[in-house]
């Protein structure tokens, strides 16, 4: 049975000390260390002076567990998460499960707090995410907005409603990994903290700006699921080519809106997504079996085809990708 554990951040709401009220956790310099009942490791929050508050999870849990955050009434509030929680697709279909539960990989994701989300943290891995809060005017003044033309500016700003999603990068992934393992033993660690902090923002940010700017649309919390299952719908068979008109009716959506919304908080189109997520899978396929048998396990019936793909999407033709795999 899953442990679950349900929260409404308001002012003055401390995570940790909720989750350590809640399952009798030790909690010692802003730290709860899990009890052996639940899995091992920690839950680490900081609260910066430059208006940032980080909430870091780094455990190994014995049950699956439930995070619930129930629905803010004010939207001044953003979270952006960093997250390496790694969930099978399949996994996305629970109820409630298409928001902010992620897929098959590591991700970030920019919202305003006045969303439900639940979020599963599976058993038995290391889970490793992180998130920092903070307003809309601190996350504003931290970026200097006005410095240089963003995109999202007018979401940033004035939506009263919305989220945004990115692929994590190496360059995160690794940032992500040296804050985790800051203690109060670590020389500055709140300068260390801080400094961590601003370069996640700085390294998601730099990827936001290069998004085509677009009309912004405000997503509400029946959009945002929408939409998070149309993913879940694309990435479940990556050998069937996203049928758009069929998908629109599958999740109750119109297919103009449908395509905006996507492209908004994913910063593609649907096509363009499937075809990046298709690769990616080509490249992990690769390391188990060979190139034909990858190229047709995704729905190709042209391997030159396949080969021309991956090759656009990685600079390195398949067969010299999996050679090099051989040799590390």
């Amino acid at each position: 049975m899953p442990i679950e554990f349900e929260f409404e951040v308001g002012k003055g709401f401390h995570f940790g000390l909720a989750f350590a009220r809640r399952f009798g956790a030790q909690i010692t310099h802003n730290r709860v260390t899990l009890p052996e009942s639940i899995g091992e490791g920690f839950i680490q929050e900081v609260f910066l002076n430059n208006g940032l508050s980080l909430c870091i999870h780094r455990y190994w849990l014995k049950d699956d567990l439930v995070l619930r955050r129930l629905a803010a009434s004010s939207s001044t509030m953003l979270t952006l998460k960093f997250d390496c929680r790694r969930i099978p697709v399949e996994e996305a279909d629970l109820p409630h499960g298409p928001l902010f539960t992620g897929s098959n990989g590591c991700e970030v994701e920019l919202g305003t707090g006045n969303f439900f989300s639940e979020l599963i943290v599976p058993a038995n891995q290391h889970v490793n995410f992180l998130v920092i809060g903070a307003s809309r005017q601190t996350l504003i003044n931290i970026l200097d907005l006005q410095e240089a033309g963003c995109p999202i500016a007018s979401l940033l700003q004035e939506s009263p409603s919305f989220v945004l999603h990115e692929v994590m990068t190496l360059e995160m992934e690794r940032a992500l990994k040296q804050l985790s393992r800051i203690d109060e033993t670590t020389t500055l660690a709140t300068l260390l903290y801080k400094n961590k902090a601003e370069e996640l923002i700085y390294l998601l940010f730099s990827k936001l700006m290069h998004r085509a700017e677009t009309a912004s649309i405000t997503v509400d919390q029946a959009d945002a699921e929408k939409i998070y299952k149309l993913r879940a719908a694309i990435l479940a068979d990556l050998s069937l080519t996203p049928q758009l008109p069929e998908l629109s009716g599958k999740i109750g959506i119109g297919l103009t809106k449908m395509k905006q919304l996507f492209r908004q908080i994913f910063g593609d189109s649907i096509y363009n997504y499937y075809q990046s997520a298709r690769m990616n899978e080509a490249a992990r396929l690769l390391a188990m079996q060979s190139v034909s048998e990858t190229g047709y396990q995704l729905g190709f019936t042209n391997l030159s085809h396949f080969g021309r793909l991956f090759e656009r999407h990685f600079q390195v033709k398949p067969k010299r990708y999996k050679d090099g795999l051989a040799l590390r």
